[in-house]
């Protein structure tokens, strides 16, 4: 079996590990693909074009060649293999969060914002403002001969290093700490589920999904965004839900960076508080302020914009909430430094509590 474009060594690195950390993906490979009877499987090689299996069955022991339907990284297609056996063996614990999506499209909404059309076979939240999916950003593409290979949520065990990573950060400085941190997760990213909808055809589970992308520059994420083609395969492996049900009662603020605007969209389409919100926009280019419809603004809303970067955004925030009168709740993300300072403002100058001071750091200057 030739590996074209694969490095032996990393290669050896794969198979060894799949095949001391993934049996049961391995089996399910074996018994979905080659042979229903199969009682154990062992990787033997990978090619670009797909893996040689050595399967055992009672009947006797034989090695079995089975294409790959995406291309990509060697692991990642091993493991896209091995969640479409499971998926079809039904093997799904519950509260598994690591799920697939395919690409279908994408919009331009603005000069940097991107809209992400994608479809998963798992039902997806309604109606949840700030529901957010932790997308690896990188992606499996279909071969020519699978342009419809089939597909659905598989959950992988989590990978056995991560508890020798947990028992080494015990001893690392903080500082040292986070570097690693920061290069574990360097290729992984949080992006907010701007709405998601049912597919055409199908019964009330939504599995249509808006996926609203900032992009800036050649960040990793936006040159992710803007690489995906069409029957693309990306996989999210966790997820968060922000709490927004403290905004629907009381004077409120909602604060937010380009960044977090698709999670506040989805706040303001589901406003339920009768009183209008202190709305504080803010973006690096008059342009961008545009992507929250005004049609989404509650009647009566004060709204604020604030066009700048850096220290004078900071500064112009912090001036602005020095004018704002009596609030009783705050919800908003922003640059890591910018909330911290708008959570401590909020909490000595309006006594506000943790649960309902509710503004995060959704990216810290540096690390974008």
């Amino acid at each position: 079996m030739v590996t074209s474009t694969v490095d032996r060594q990393g290669l050896t690195d794969v198979i060894e590990h799949v095949n001391d950390d993934h049996q049961d993906e391995l089996l399910s490979i074996a018994q979905v693909f080659i042979d229903a009877d199969a009682e154990r499987a062992t990787l033997l090689d990978v090619s670009d074009s797909g893996l040689k299996l050595q399967v055992d069955t009672p009947a006797g022991s034989r090695s079995h060649l089975h294409a790959f339907s995406m291309t990509g990284d060697a692991e990642d297609k091993i493991l896209f293999l091995a969640y479409q056996a499971m998926v079809r063996q039904r093997k799904l614990p519950p509260g598994t969060k690591t799920r697939y999506f395919r690409f279908v499209e994408r919009q331009t909404l603005s000069a940097n914002m991107l809209r992400l059309v994608f479809t998963t076979d798992r039902p997806l939240p309604a109606n949840e403002p700030g529901y957010a999916f932790f997308f690896s950003l990188k992606a499996l593409r279909p071969t020519r001969q699978n342009k419809d290979v089939e597909y659905s949520d598989m959950p992988l065990m989590m990978r056995l290093w991560f508890r020798g990573m947990l028992t080494v950060m015990k001893w690392l400085k903080p500082t040292a700490r986070r570097k690693l941190l920061n290069s574990m997760y360097s290729k992984s990213k949080y992006y907010t589920l701007r709405a998601s909808f049912p597919a055409e055809n199908d019964d009330s589970a939504h599995r249509l999904a808006w996926i609203d992308v900032y992009t800036h520059g050649d960040s990793p994420g936006s040159v992710w965004a803007r690489s995906l083609a069409p029957g693309d395969m990306v996989k999210s492996t966790a997820e968060y839900r922000e709490k927004t049900d403290h905004v629907h009662e009381g004077r409120v603020l909602l604060i937010a960076d380009e960044t977090a605007m698709p999670a506040l969209a989805a706040v303001l389409e589901n406003w339920r508080n009768p009183l209008p919100p202190t709305l504080v926009l803010i973006s690096r280019s008059e342009a961008e302020q545009d992507y929250v419809d005004a049609s989404l603004i509650p009647e009566d809303s004060q709204v604020y914009r604030i066009v700048a970067d850096g220290e004078e955004r900071k500064e112009r925030v912090e001036a602005l909430l020095r004018t704002l009168g009596p609030l009783d709740a705050a919800w908003g993300a922003l640059e890591h430094s910018d909330a911290k300072m708008v959570r401590v403002f909020l909490r000595t100058r309006h006594s506000l509590a943790a649960s309902n001071n509710r503004v995060r750091g959704y990216w810290k200057l540096g690390d974008d």
